[in-house]
């Protein structure tokens, strides 16, 4: 057994026993020395002990023997030098006179318990001394003295043994203490062994406990923390390879043709998709130049670049035609990507053809599909138009005769359900253009502000018969002047706001504009329609914008509707560049919101508003409403107008106004009141008014949601100088503050066309060529163009009227687009033609007629070199408007409406002076029309108490509608926003409300026909 510390180092001895040896022979070793050096140390001390003690011996025999040696007292001496003999230390004692003569004693026999070794080792000689006894300058004799070392070598190797032995003792315990240390620790070391082995076996999952000293547990850690890590490289690896295994399988069998290029564009890969599609095997393609392959159609445009993408390092997508083996070519779709190294330089390509000619055989068929499925909707669209055109003309005409009182009811029945059929058809014909992405919108500047009023007016009855307060507000940032279409954002509003009052019992519905975004070209609206309902569930948010989804699809819901309209609204606002979204709380309300973005007008807008006075600039005015939203609204048109306005919440409020602007010395000139607030409210305002004699000069105005049995009479009363219902329009509320104010109306806009068409009359008779196909429809257009003075001449087709034109001349033409024969493009075409050929020949402005309604219809009639578009069927109004657009004001004028009117006095419940001017100040027609109205009324009010009464939903509507009409004619507003709240109710399919609304209504027509009587007999 090699012993050296090289050799326990290249030994086979395990770790324990090298330990163990190591650090025997490190303890012995070190307590060798250690034991050595000691024994130095006490070695030397001990010499120095004897010589000391020598000394000292010596030094106390020396007095001792001076007396005796001078007197030569020798038994003295010899008993003196026995004494000092018999100490321990001492060998031999001795005094020899000057003769020569000793006198000596030997000490005690001490034995050395020590080996000859140890003693030879030590090197501790006898020590012995001589000096002279002097005593007066002369000698005595000598005095010899001898130690014996004896006792210190016994001394030395008792302390030897001693130490040797402790010294095995630590050494013993050491090695046990390290080897009871090294098991423990070498256990986990050999498991850590072991399972190295069998993780090098294969064994990945074997892992070891935790155990042993913090080194070892570490090492363990360590082992399994790598196991854990090479199993997961493993796992990945094989992960990856199976991957790459089903990638390559993948692609192998891959339909599409996959083959890849180098640099040098030889093919490197190519699977059996590409041999399929070109006819040559991998075998065959590998290794060889794509140009020797000829893979693509030279005569395609993408053929250079497909074949010439080699120091291309950006992906690639085209279409173009393959060259199979046999020459063929097949229409494919190319998607060529780069194989780029870690520095981005391409080292080759991956190609991706697919065949895509079964594709495009099916593009053609579904365009094809798509082309007559958009001629079955315009067929369809003209279809079902032409009759409903021929059935609300004829009973627009028919009700324009002498009826008795039942055929009126019947005319006008049928013209109302015919109205809400065409509605419906609208709906469905929007969806349907919308769903085939055939939707035209028809931009057209507009005045924001003007424009939303008279939207949400429309509804207010609606709201107020389910006494609900309806506002709008626009933010002054918004600009007014902009271009959009009118009608479709009509529609979203309608849609939204409607449903808002449908689904709200009490509180209110606001609407809000925003400006998101504005720049000197464009304007990024919000707009927020916010109610106080029974808000929507949270799970039924996400399907209110699909097309017939419904909130409650149950049997035994509340609410009617299709499911269509938040569809249509949807796609509207994405339309026009915009989002729709709703923020909902069940039980708290909803608020929709979207945005549209409008281009901005390039010049101011005709608004129809009438001008303000100079006196309105600086004029004080208090208004008091108790809703926010109206009182921001109000504050926001006051102060456009140039007012000094003071807005204030209550009843209360405005008094106190009123009291500190007189104790100030200023007065109010005009007062707006909220007719229904809270404590003291607009009636009991104006009544503290009237009572204060320093207030008779302020002008009192009311403004109120509803108008209440009594109102109108308290209005007269308290000397209220005009009521004005909510919701109202920028110009009505002008329009009324001058009335209020006595001053006259100067209008900023050119007046509006009369309500009745057929009171116009034209300054020149006009010969009008009639292009229509349809008996119905000449009917109607003869008709109506009779009854507005002009000379119809009728066509039955385009090649009539290609011949008229050449035999005649006429100063318009009416086109009817779909027509057999020649159609009405083809005709005006060749009508153009004609013009060419002579260029003398004035020029004949056509207004095309058609039914389609559909996207490009527009710009077809005018690239066909129509002049006009007009959509059936085709209104009194909207022929008039056409007409007046072809022709101006020179051809078509309308008859002037006095701008001088007068304020009209107040009658009880109906405006006298808006009646006279609706038949042109004839009051012999007025009183006719007032005898025929009071004959019919009763009736009317006994069908809608029946409707009312039965829950007959749309005889209701029917009713009220006519009703009306008719009330408006004679100027009687507040009954008539009675009776539209009931022909909104009825239009919902609702009656909630309807008891009250009608009780109302018959307490407004009793006092309306007691007036009316009152006003015919004077």
């Amino acid at each position: 057994m090699n012993l050296s510390p090289g050799g326990l180092g290249r030994g086979n001895l395990s770790l324990t026993v090298r330990l163990l040896l190591g650090s025997g022979l490190a303890l012995v070793g070190c307590g060798i020395a250690l034991l050595y050096f000691i024994l130095q140390q006490e070695i030397a001390d001990q010499r120095t002990t004897l010589s000391e003690q020598l000394s000292e011996e010596m030094q106390f025999a020396l007095p001792a023997m001076s007396g005796p040696a001078v007197v030569g007292d020798y038994s003295v001496i010899e008993q003196m030098v026995k004494a000092r003999a018999r100490q321990p230390a001492i060998a031999k004692f001795a005094w020899t006179d000057n003769s020569g003569h000793p006198v000596a004693a030997l000490g005690p026999e001490i034995r050395t318990a020590a080996p000859r070794w140890f003693i030879n080792r030590l090197h501790l000689p006898l020590l012995e001394q001589s000096q002279a006894v002097v005593v007066g300058g002369e000698k005595y004799g000598t005095v010899f003295l001898q130690l014996n070392p004896a006792m210190s070598i016994n001394k030395l190797w008792r302390g030897f043994w001693l130490r040797f032995g402790m010294l095995l003792l630590g050494t013993g315990l050491s090695l046990g203490v390290t080897l009871v240390v090294l098991r423990s620790g070498v256990r986990p070391l050999r498991a850590l062994a072991a399972s190295a082995h069998r993780f090098g076996q294969g064994d990945y999952a074997v892992r070891i406990s935790l155990e042993g000293p913090p080194e070892t547990a570490q090492c363990i850690q360590a082992f399994n923390s790598m196991a854990e890590n090479i199993g997961s490289l493993l796992a990945s690896l094989h992960r990856s390879e199976e991957k790459n295994r089903l990638l390559a399988m993948q692609v192998e069998q891959s339909s599409d043709a996959i083959f890849s290029h180098d640099q040098s564009s030889i093919v490197t890969s190519w699977n059996r998709g590409a041999a399929r599609l070109y006819g040559y095997s991998a075998a065959e393609a590998v290794g060889r130049p794509l140009r020797e392959l000829e893979l693509w159609d030279r005569r395609s445009a993408r053929d250079e670049n497909t074949v010439s993408r080699d120091g291309s390092a950006l992906p690639a997508s085209f279409e173009t035609c393959a060259r199979t083996r046999s020459g063929q070519l097949v229409e494919v779709s190319v998607v060529a990507t780069p194989f780029l190294d870690d520095g981005g330089r391409p080292l080759g390509e991956l190609t991706i053809v697919r065949d895509i000619s079964v594709l495009k055989q099916k593009e053609a068929a579904a365009e094809a599909a798509n082309r007559a499925k958009s001629e079955f909707l315009a067929t369809m669209s003209h279809e079902i138009r032409t009759p409903m055109n021929g059935v609300i003309g004829m009973t627009s005409l028919l009700l324009d005769t002498e009826l008795s009182r039942e055929q009126r009811d019947y005319a006008e029945t049928v013209h109302r359900s015919g109205e809400a059929l065409l509605t419906i058809i609208n709906d469905i014909l929007d969806f349907s253009k919308i769903e085939a992405g055939r939707l035209e919108l028809e931009p057209v500047p507009f005045a924001l502000r003007e424009t939303l009023a008279k939207t949400i007016k429309t509804l207010g009855p609606l709201a107020h018969a389910k006494e609900l307060e309806l506002a709008y507000e626009i933010r002054p940032d918004v600009p007014d002047d902009l271009v959009g279409d009118t009608g479709r954002l009509g529609q979203i509003l309608l849609n939204l706001v409607g449903n808002a009052i449908k689904f709200t019992e009490q509180g209110e519905v606001a609407v809000r504009v925003d400006a998101e975004a504005v720049t000197p070209d464009t304007a990024m609206l919000r707009v927020a329609v916010q109610d106080t309902g029974i808000g929507i569930a949270a799970d039924k948010r996400g399907l209110i914008f699909d097309a017939f989804a419904q909130a409650d699809a149950s049997t035994t819901r509340r609410f009617g509707g299709t499911g269509l309209g938040l569809a249509i609204s949807r796609r509207l606002v994405e339309r026009m560049g915009g989002r729709i979204w709703l923020d909902s709380e069940w039980g708290r309300g909803s608020t929709f919101h979207f945005t549209v973005l409008l281009e901005r007008a390039r010049g101011p807008v005709p608004k129809q508003v009438a001008a303000p006075s100079h006196a309105l600039h600086g004029l004080p005015v208090l208004a008091a409403d108790d809703n926010a939203t109206n009182r921001r609204l109000l504050e926001a048109m006051l102060t456009a107008w140039g007012v000094a306005p003071t807005i204030v919440a209550d009843g209360r409020s405005a008094l106190a106004a009123l009291e500190k602007a007189r104790a100030a010395g200023r007065t109010f000139h005009l007062v707006l009141l909220d007719a229904r607030m809270p404590d003291v409210d607009g009636f009991a305002v104006a009544e503290r008014i009237r009572q204060e004699p320093a207030l008779a000069g302020v002008t009192v105005m009311l403004l109120t949601s509803d108008v209440m049995n009594g109102d109108l009479a308290r209005c007269r009363t308290l000397g209220i100088a005009r009521h004005l219902v909510k919701p109202f329009t920028p110009s009505e509320l002008l329009d009324a503050v001058l009335l209020a104010l006595g001053q006259s109306l100067e209008t900023t806009a050119a007046p509006a066309a009369p309500a009745d068409p057929g009171a116009e009359t034209s300054s020149q008779r006009l010969h009008v060529l009639v292009a229509e196909d349809n008996p119905v429809n000449q009917r109607v257009i003869v008709r109506l163009l009779e009854k507005m003075g002009h000379i119809p001449i009728v066509a039955h087709n385009g090649q009539e009227a290609v011949e008229a034109y050449e035999s005649r001349p006429f100063d318009a033409a009416l086109m009817d687009v779909q027509m057999p024969v020649m159609d009405g493009l083809a005709a005006t075409m060749a009508i153009r033609e004609s013009e060419a050929r002579h260029p003398g020949r004035r020029r004949l402005p056509i207004m095309a007629l058609t039914a389609y309604a559909m996207r490009g219809d527009r710009e077809r009639c005018l690239a066909a070199g129509m002049d006009d578009y007009l959509t059936k069927p085709i209104k009194p109004e909207d022929l008039s408007a056409a007409l007046d657009r072809l022709f101006g004001d020179s051809r078509a004028a309308t008859i002037p409406v006095d701008s001088a009117r007068r304020a009209p006095t107040p009658e009880a419940g109906f405006d006298l002076t808006a009646a006279l001017n609706y038949v042109g100040g004839d009051r012999e027609l007025l009183d006719e029309l007032l005898g025929i109205f009071a004959e019919d009324a009763p009736v009317r009010m006994e069908a809608i108490r029946r409707a009312i009464a039965g829950g007959d939903t749309p005889e209701l509507m029917r009713e009220a509608h006519t009703l009306k009409g008719a009330l408006k004619v004679i100027g009687a507003t507040t009954a008539a926003g009675l009776a539209e709240g009931l022909e909104a109710l009825g239009r919902a399919g609702g009656t909630n409300g309807a008891d009250k609304l009608g009780a109302a209504l018959e307490r407004e027509m009793d006092r309306l026909l007691q007036s009316l009587m009152a006003s015919k007999r004077g």
